[in-house]
């Protein structure tokens, strides 16, 4: 499955708007990747629907890569869905950003289980959340940075197309996506000795 990834990035680093902006972009799926990996052979698996969803957060921050999140069709302000929703800038980043913490409370939740941690009850929800918002915050300071060191690309990288407040919005959906995560996967048991074949069940 995660021979998919190694195929998006071929696809998407040619012809793509930038290679430098692809590869800020992309970098956080390849180091995602590396950490699955290595989880992997240490024992811990991972049930193919969360699977199928860190591929989708993957194919997410390729199309951003390839297009650049400030030119992706369809969310600018003068496309048809832009214009439908009163848009006054490309907002694809949203949906990468709600990702950002969606997908990382479900991994938490699943490397918590598989830990041993008690399922039931507040703390999970609450610490998985918590790494969510680490991320995203971290992400954040990462484009700082990047800025700060002027990298080629850092502008397009950044993506804050005249908002003032585009870290803070950037955070909150992932905060929105970690809360979406949480009463979607409210009922779910998650498995504690997990193996290739194993599923959470409800």
């Amino acid at each position: 499955m995660y021979s998919w990834v190694l195929l998006l990035c071929v696809l998407t680093v040619f012809g793509s708007y930038d290679p430098i902006v692809w590869l800020l972009e992309v970098a956080p799926a390849l180091l995602g990747l590396i950490a699955i990996l290595i989880l992997i052979a240490r024992g811990v698996h991972f049930p193919t629907f969360l699977n199928v969803i860190f591929l989708f957060h993957v194919f997410i921050l390729m199309v951003g890569g390839y297009f650049s999140y400030t030119r992706v069709p369809f969310f600018n302000p003068d496309d048809s869905l832009g214009e439908a929703l009163g848009w006054s800038r490309n907002n694809y980043d949203k949906v990468g950003h709600f990702m950002q913490g969606f997908t990382p409370y479900l991994a938490c939740r699943q490397l918590l289980a598989v830990r041993g941690v008690r399922q039931n009850g507040f703390f999970p929800i609450f610490l998985a959340v918590s790494v969510s918002l680490a991320v995203s915050a971290l992400y954040e300071l990462i484009e700082y940075f990047t800025c700060i060191f002027s990298v080629d690309g850092a502008d397009d990288f950044v993506g804050t197309q005249g908002d003032p407040y585009d870290a803070q919005t950037d955070i909150l959906g992932a905060f929105i996506g970690a809360l979406v995560a949480v009463f979607i996967f409210l009922k779910f048991r998650w498995k504690t000795n997990l193996n290739s074949r194993d599923e959470v069940s409800c």
